[in-house]
């Protein structure tokens, strides 16, 4: 079989933003009988992997098909025999992290995830993002197809239906029943979205606002769908405006967190006692004002990091800075809330 590529608007990550804002939507198809081909196209427009058929001795028949985005984008794959993709350990980092669910048009594939499986088919789909090594396990007949998302927008997105930023990554479970509960209507969903990414004279892809509206239809689906380790809180009922003295205690806090501040201070600054203090933050914030403080270092922490220089700057000096005291304990909470060590955050840059 011969080899036929077809493809436009695909977005160069070697040139910037503002030079690829007229063509923001990428269309793409492959078409090919050489596995090394479509391994190349998989790897340079979703992620890296590698592909691993069952024999080389049968025919080969990969079909890859993208439309979307970087932050939003729906693809169709098949391959015409037994094939394998690993995919290879990666750095969790919600800044160039997707999040991608995957379900079967046709026949069925399964994800091997450390001693786990999940069974993909039309049925029954996962979701998954960076982490440990994993495998994709596809059969003969398997036609598949697969929606990404950016995890930092739905991130954002989660914290803006919260009213605070959250306290640790945003895990979404892996298995998600497509025949019971919300699966029918998320599989309603998906045809929309590939409806309105594929066509070219889509408002999706000519008017911001309107996509946004799409993008959002899809956050929503997923947080108020899907299990994840937000799903109780956002299903909490909302409290009204936070009382004057917890924004006050907030505002504080946000300009005083290098400090070494203590209940009482940030109480007496509110104008209240301790344990009314107390009260508010968990009954408008969900949390104590000590937890909201050291999510505030945290984040602070995070950002002094992410900029420093390796070489001028140490991960003790940045944390005393940011008002923590004790590493052992800095160093824990900071994996808990970004899935990294702090070290690796500053080593980043280099």
């Amino acid at each position: 079989m011969g080899r036929s590529i077809a493809s436009a608007n695909i977005p160069d990550p070697s040139q910037p933003v503002s030079a690829q804002a007229q063509k923001i939507f990428a269309d793409y198809h492959c078409e090919t009988s050489e596995v090394d081909e479509l391994e190349h196209s998989l790897s340079n427009f979703i992620s890296p992997q590698t592909l691993i058929p069952a024999t080389r001795a049968g025919p080969f028949h990969g079909i890859f098909q993208f439309h979307g985005t970087q932050e939003l984008g729906i693809f169709d794959v098949r391959f015409g025999q037994k094939l394998s993709i690993v995919l290879p350990p990666q750095e969790v980092d919600e800044r160039l992290n997707n999040i991608a669910f995957v379900m079967a048009h046709s026949g069925s594939a399964q994800l091997v995830y450390g001693r786990e499986t999940f069974a993909i088919t039309g049925a029954h789909g996962i979701f998954f993002s960076s982490g440990p090594k994993r495998a994709l396990e596809f059969s003969e007949d398997c036609d598949a197809r697969a929606l990404v998302v950016d995890r930092k927008r739905l991130t954002e997105y989660c914290a803006k239906l919260l009213g605070r930023d959250l306290d640790e990554r945003l895990d979404l479970e892996i298995g998600f029943p497509l025949d019971t509960g919300i699966g029918p209507g998320w599989l309603r969903t998906m045809q929309y979205i590939e409806a309105e990414l594929s066509n070219p004279d889509s408002l999706v892809r000519h008017i911001p606002a309107i996509r946004q509206q799409l993008e959002h239809l899809v956050f929503t689906s997923l947080l108020f769908g899907h299990r994840h380790n937000y799903s109780e809180a956002l299903l909490q009922p909302q409290s009204a405006v936070a009382p004057f003295y917890v924004k006050r205690a907030e505002a504080y806090m946000e300009a005083h967190f290098f400090e070494p501040l203590s209940l009482a201070d940030i109480s007496a600054h509110a104008g209240v006692s301790a344990r009314s203090l107390q009260a508010g933050f968990q009954n408008y914030r969900n949390m104590t004002p000590m937890a909201f403080l050291r999510s505030i270092r945290l984040q602070k922490a995070r950002l002094s990091l992410a900029a420093a220089d390796p070489t001028a700057s140490t991960v003790t000096e940045i944390a005393l800075a940011c008002g923590f005291s004790h590493m052992g304990e800095f160093s824990v909470a900071y994996r808990r809330a970004f899935n990294e060590t702090p070290r690796e955050t500053l080593l980043r840059r280099a």
